[in-house]
């Protein structure tokens, strides 16, 4: 112990910093350099998982307008802000979804061209950039959407959604 002492007061000298500093200088690189071999060495949690595999499918769902799909994504009390502003409702959304038939020869897909996902528990926040395509070209602008998941009963449900338009 005497000896460790001494070892970092020679160093505490040749930095020219008292040996309080150093010592808490490192411990704190002590500290991130632990922090970000975990964050490196880690693969993706099973949460951050899950929730690509909802985003995946949501897109799946929004350029099928498969409505079940939806319904099932979508939280009872889901609320959704437009591109303009204007907020509506999980029924409201999924009405107006029904009222519109697909166009069977249409190629339109949406497409997540970054997904993040950021996980607190049972609470998520995911942002997504999209694109919509047709026969494989971009079709207006991007979206950047963000999305608030919950995980009820097991499941990750949406619960909110605020999606923007990406002017370049």
């Amino acid at each position: 112990m005497l000896e460790r002492d001494a070892n970092m007061r020679k160093i505490a000298t040749r930095v020219g910093a008292p040996v309080p500093s150093i010592v808490v200088a490192v411990l704190i690189v002590n500290a991130f350099c632990a922090a970000s071999a975990d964050t490196v060495a880690t693969p993706r949690s099973l949460a951050e998982q899950e929730l690509r595999t909802e985003e995946a499918q949501l897109a799946q769902a929004l350029s099928s307008v498969n409505v079940d799909q939806l319904a099932r994504l979508w939280a009872d009390d889901f609320v959704s802000t437009m591109v303009g502003g204007r907020v509506v409702s999980r029924e409201k959304r999924l009405a107006s979804l029904r009222a519109q038939k697909p166009d069977s020869a249409s190629s339109l897909i949406g497409t997540n061209e970054r997904v993040d996902v950021r996980v607190y528990g049972d609470w998520a926040v995911v942002l997504v950039t999209s694109s919509w395509l047709s026969n494989g070209k971009r079709v207006g602008d991007p979206y950047q959407a963000t999305h608030v998941w919950a995980k009820r009963v097991g499941r990750w449900q949406l619960v909110a959604a605020h999606i923007s338009e990406i002017h370049p």
